[in-house]
């Protein structure tokens, strides 16, 4: 029942996360529609403005940013219901501005169509008098959102025959205020036709769009990228756990003994040791013969030969995985060891352990089969912690040597402002996050039946 209940949370968890990534994807810096358009058709706007303008019109469209972008909108009452449909966002920015300056919006939708009209003139140049020097000027002006700079502008047209129309509705820009409205607010219902639930039904069925740098779906790049980045991430996790429960558990056994202060001493010094300085030195110490000890593979997850047996497949894949893998455990060694200390000294003071001595249990049969049973919780809570911190730590892991995953995509996706993959990777992130923190609770059962998830959790004095 409680696995029913925080399986019903996780959806309200994910539904706030997908609205923290679809802001993101709105605020995030350049021109989704510049970016994917092809090259040939990029050119087009110092060679064909007006054919430039239908590309760029058409390519937004097929993004949906001729829709409103959530189900509801909150405004001013002075804005018309129409402004998402203006394509491009700097047209959009400059009727915004003039709109709540006037607060008269057919007055500005008329400057805005006798604009356009003279910006992307329908027949050639050289047909219409004038035009040649009309159409870059009104380009200019779609540009512009003062009104000190567009009254300029349209004072250089005034002489032009071609810029009367538009020198009129300017006129009538500035007469026509009606700003009462502009005091008014406007709540607008959108209904389910919106950005954000297009984006959501995609990303539900596994489309997160195309990259802006190679044009491949993001999906099958993340794919590509998430396998190695599991192997990497899952070997590492079973290090830590291997390292960290036994030392634990002896340390708890030996408290304030000198192996004790030792191991104490050690973990804590590797605590505090950056990995990706440790990951530095040991690539520029182990994985070059310039110092004598090219004992690893420096780059990659290694080539395998075509027909290799496993045995091949096993050398190559650890002899190229141990460094990373060590890289990425070691600092959660002291994390999980002491919070197993901590909780192995409180179960160690208590009266069933006593008992079990007095059965005539070794050490050896009381840490391992009821000390550690009891002691398991903490670092049952540390596993959905550590997933997400696994997969942070491992962009400059896989950075350091050059390991094809995720964390790598993350980099080179962030640098190279591939804000789709970006995107993807926080909100597959936060999912992950979840569901490791999912799996922390339901572990507690497996680790003792006796407790009732849900409920507070049994006094360990009275267990057995």
């Amino acid at each position: 029942m409680y696995a029913f209940r925080r399986l019903l949370y996780l959806p309200l968890s994910l539904l706030l996360l997908s609205l923290v990534c679809f802001g993101l994807q709105l605020i995030t810096p350049g021109d989704p529609v510049l970016q994917l358009l092809p090259p040939a058709e990029s050119r087009l706007g110092t060679e064909d403005p007006a054919a430039y303008d239908v590309v760029y019109r058409r390519a937004a469209a097929s993004l949906d940013y001729d829709l409103p972008l959530f189900y509801f909108s909150l405004t001013n009452a002075a804005l018309p219901d129409t402004l998402h449909r203006i394509l491009r966002p700097e047209e959009r920015t400059m009727l915004r501005a003039l709109t709540l300056n006037c607060g008269d919006w057919p007055a500005v939708a008329r400057y805005y169509r006798e604009l356009r009209y003279l910006a992307y003139p329908r027949q050639p140049d050289s047909l219409l008098v004038g035009q040649a020097e009309a159409s870059p000027l009104a380009r200019r002006l779609l540009l512009q959102d003062d009104p000190q700079d567009i009254a300029n502008i349209v004072g250089q047209l005034a002489g032009n025959p071609r810029a009367t129309a538009l020198v009129e509705a300017h006129a009538g820009l500035e007469m026509g205020q009606r700003r009462g409205r502009l005091l008014l607010p406007a709540f607008r219902w959108w209904g389910l036709d919106n950005r954000y639930h297009r984006w959501l039904g995609r990303v539900l069925r596994g489309d997160f769009g195309h990259s802006y740098l190679d044009r491949r779906p993001v999906g099958h790049k993340i794919w590509a990228a998430a396998k190695w980045t599991a192997l990497l991430n899952g070997l590492a996790l079973l290090v830590v756990y291997l390292v960290a429960i036994p030392l634990g558990l002896l340390t708890a056994a030996r408290a304030g003994s000198r192996f004790d202060r030792v191991m104490t001493f050690l973990l804590f010094l590797l605590f505090g040791i950056p990995s990706f300085w440790i990951a530095t030195l040991v690539t520029n110490f182990f994985t070059t013969p310039a110092y004598g000890m090219d004992f690893f593979p420096s780059m990659g997850f290694g080539e395998i030969p075509s027909g290799a047996d496993w045995w091949t497949v096993l050398r190559i894949r650890t002899s190229h995985l141990f460094l990373p893998v060590l890289c990425l455990a070691y600092p959660s060694w002291a994390y999980v060891s002491r919070h197993l200390r901590r909780s192995a000294l409180h179960e160690l003071g208590q009266a069933y352990i006593k008992t079990a001595k007095l059965k005539g249990l070794t050490g050896r049969q009381i840490l391992w089969g009821h000390v550690l049973r009891n002691a398991s919780f903490p670092i049952l809570t540390l596993l959905g912690a550590m997933l997400p911190a696994l997969l942070a730590g491992s962009v400059l892991i896989e950075r350091i040597f050059n390991l094809p995953g995720m964390g790598q995509l993350l980099y080179n996706s962030a640098v190279g402002r591939d804000w789709p993959v970006v995107i993807a990777l926080v909100l597959l992130n936060g999912l992950l996050t979840a569901a490791g923190l999912l799996l922390a609770d339901l572990s507690y059962s497996l680790a003792d039946p006796r407790v009732r998830l849900g409920s507070e959790r049994p006094n360990p004095s009275t267990a057995g």
